[in-house]
C-alpha cells in the first residue's frame, strides 16, 4: 500500500472558506469519484495553519492514476474543482510513501490530530531500518498501546532514505501522554539500535483532520 499526500497552499483570508469547500468536496464529490481519504490542516510546520493536505491510500501508483482518472468529465468534480482553485492558489508539492507491512489504515476521524516524526536513514542500512521498524510496530507498540504506520518515502525530496512514524490520537495531550511512557527497557534497549541506524531525526509535523 501507498499514501500519497498532495498539499496546498491557501492565503490566510482564504482559509475558512477553504476549509468548509474541503469538506464539501469529500462528502459530496469524493463518493463519486470512489475517493477515500481525509483533508487535513497543518498545526505545527513549515505552514502551520496555511497549508492543507489531500492524504489517500492507494494499492499502488496505477491504482492512484486510475482514480486521477475518474475526474475526467465529472461535472461534479469540475464544479467543485474551480471553485477551489480560487482558493488553493499554491500548489505546495506532493509525496508518495510505501507504507511498511504490518499495514493497518489511517485514522480518518475529523478532528483527530496526526502527528508525523520523519527520520534519514543511510541507504546502506534501510533493510536494517525497515526490519526495525517492523519489530518495533509488532513488538513494543502493543506494549505501549500504541497505533499507527511505519512509512517509507518512495517520492519526495527525500526518497527511501525519510522513514516516518505517523499516528493519530485524540489530542496532542494524549499523545504526550503515550510519549512520557517510554521509558521502559524494552523502548529502551530498542531505541538505542534505532538510533544507531539513523543518521538524523526529520522534521515532525501535526496535522488536524478536518
Amino acid at each position: 500500500m501507498i499514501e500519497v499526500r498532495s498539499s496546498y497552499l491557501i492565503k490566510m483570508k482564504d482559509v475558512n472558506n477553504a476549509m468548509t469547500l474541503w469538506r464539501k468536496g469529500r462528502d459530496t464529490v469524493w463518493p463519486e469519484l470512489g475517493w477515500t481519504g481525509r483533508v487535513q490542516q497543518m498545526l505545527h510546520g513549515y505552514a502551520q495553519q496555511s497549508l492543507f493536505v489531500w492524504s489517500s491510500e492507494w494499492e499502488n501508483l496505477a491504482a492512484w492514476e486510475e482514480g486521477m482518472a475518474q475526474t475526467k468529465g465529472n461535472a461534479a468534480y469540475r464544479g467543485w474543482s474551480d471553485e477551489m482553485n480560487q482558493l488553493r492558489v499554491y500548489g505546495s508539492e506532493r509525496e508518495v510513501f510505501s507504507i511498511l507491512e504490518p499495514y493497518t489504515p489511517g485514522d480518518t476521524t475529523p478532528g483527530k490530530v496526526e502527528i508525523r516524526s520523519s527520520y534519514m536513514i543511510a541507504i546502506q542500512n534501510i533493510p536494517a531500518a525497515q526490519a526495525s521498524a517492523r519489530f518495533d510496530q509488532e513488538t513494543l507498540w502493543p506494549l505501549l498501546n500504541w497505533t499507527g504506520q511505519y512509512q517509507q518515502m518512495l517520492h519526495g525530496k527525500s526518497a527511501q532514505s525519510q522513514f516516518v512514524w505517523t499516528a493519530v490520537w485524540d489530542s496532542l495531550g494524549i499523545w504526550e501522554q503515550a510519549m512520557a511512557n517510554t521509558g521502559g527497557p524494552e523502548f529502551q534497549a530498542w531505541f538505542t539500535e534505532w538510533k544507531d541506524l539513523c543518521d538524523f531525526g526529520g522534521s515532525r509535523e501535526i496535522f488536524r483532520n478536518l
